[in-house]
């Protein structure tokens, strides 16, 4: 909230205080707070030496920037934002690197038609799943909208993924900085699989080490219906002419089950992983071609009885549970809630999620920045839009 001033007027400095302040100021006989005589030396200095920030040396530039970037991309978009020098100096986020991904922004569907000039616009509200912070952004403009529509929801780091009908192609779209900057082949050629029979379940992008500014995006679909649906994940680089198929073989199956062994996935941290629905946790792997590999199973024994398994962000970077949790859906209201560590490749029962409130299938918010989150923390939702919580 912005604090009013109580006057327009600029105030005197007082020749004696009437009294001393605990912070160092004094008032004077008419009840005007001033600094201490420290401050307003240097108060005058500053003003005789101003200094012309843009011509900032480009080090001190990329300093400043990097420990911004550390906080949120947003911020260091903002900062980028202030003079052409500092925008020179320092890496365009529109680039498809993973640090200039909006990791932690969530772009709600409820849109609201502005004013910019004379043109209007649509503008989303976007919220930092972290701090509660909401700025507003604009997707494509409405005359796009009729040939792109978002076919997987933002779990992709926060990036979106857009199907362009007339051309066929997917670009992957970054909602902070309106950069596409990577376009991917369609579907309509995807044999054997029919595009009306696809269901987008997640979407990722997997870093190569040896060529991490053209990443590799991974998309989860499950295609046909009935007792035919098979889990299928696909991968595919900017300029691909077709997506390929990440090898899944080594996923065990259990002949009576009537889902397939995979539904969804998370992306974190430059790399894509795979729930199984036995609790068990796999990761994309690019070479020598792409294929699944086990990172993390169950120690227990399997209940055949879960309905469903997802994974989705701890959001505590101090934690040691490698980034990401585990919900398994046992029944209606009955879930388990594990920490992953990945480099033990083992999981921990929490016994409870602290301050979280999760909404399946992957988004996890820190409650204590919603206060629409009437419950409190601790709660998992399943099936329930988010957009009825967050105002």
């Amino acid at each position: 909230m912005a604090a009013r001033s109580g006057s327009s007027k600029h105030p005197r400095l007082a020749a004696t205080p009437a009294s001393a302040q605990p912070g160092g100021g004094v008032v004077d006989d008419q009840g005007y707070l001033h600094a201490p005589l420290d401050v307003m030396r240097c108060v005058a200095i500053s003003r005789e030496e101003q200094r012309d920030w843009a011509q900032l040396m480009s080090d001190a530039v990329r300093t400043v920037a990097d420990v911004l970037l550390g906080v949120d991309v947003a911020e260091y978009i903002r900062f980028r934002a202030s003079c052409k020098p500092w925008r020179r100096a320092t890496a365009d986020p529109s680039l498809l690197q993973p640090r200039f991904f909006p990791r932690n922004w969530l772009v709600l569907d409820h849109e609201v038609q502005e004013r910019d000039g004379e043109e209007m616009v649509r503008r989303n509200r976007c919220v930092n799943v972290l701090t509660g912070a909401a700025i507003k952004v604009r997707l494509p403009a409405a005359t796009t909208a009729e040939q792109y529509g978002v076919i997987v929801t933002p779990a992709a780091e926060g990036l979106l993924l857009f199907h362009c009908r007339r051309t066929d192609t997917v670009r992957l779209f970054n909602p902070l900085t309106r950069a596409t900057p990577a376009v991917l082949p369609g579907f309509a050629q995807q044999a054997p699989i029919r595009e009306r029979d696809l269901h987008f379940m997640a979407a990722g992008v997997v870093v190569d080490a040896e060529a991490p500014d053209r990443p590799t995006v991974v998309v989860v679909v499950v295609a046909g219906s009935g007792a035919r649906r098979r889990s299928v994940i696909l991968c595919a680089k900017h300029g691909d002419d077709h997506w390929g198929t990440v090898d899944a073989g080594v996923v065990e199956v259990q002949e009576w089950d009537s889902l397939p062994p995979f539904q969804g996935g998370l992306s974190l941290m430059g790399r894509f992983y795979v729930p199984t629905n036995y609790g068990d946790v796999l990761t994309v792997e690019l070479w020598p071609q792409p294929r699944l590999v086990y990172v993390a199973r169950r120690d227990a024994p399997r209940c055949l009885d879960a309905w469903a398994c997802y994974l989705m962000p701890s959001l505590d970077a101090g934690d040691d549970n490698d980034g990401m949790l585990m919900v398994r859906v046992y029944d209606i209201g009955v879930f388990h809630v594990f920490g992953v560590h990945l480099g033990q490749g083992r999981f921990t029962m929490l016994p409870d999620i602290g301050n979280r409130t999760i909404f399946l299938p992957a988004l996890t918010l820190h409650s204590d920045k919603f206060p629409s989150l009437t419950e409190g923390p601790g709660w998992v939702h399943n099936n329930d839009n988010v957009e009825e919580y967050i105002v």
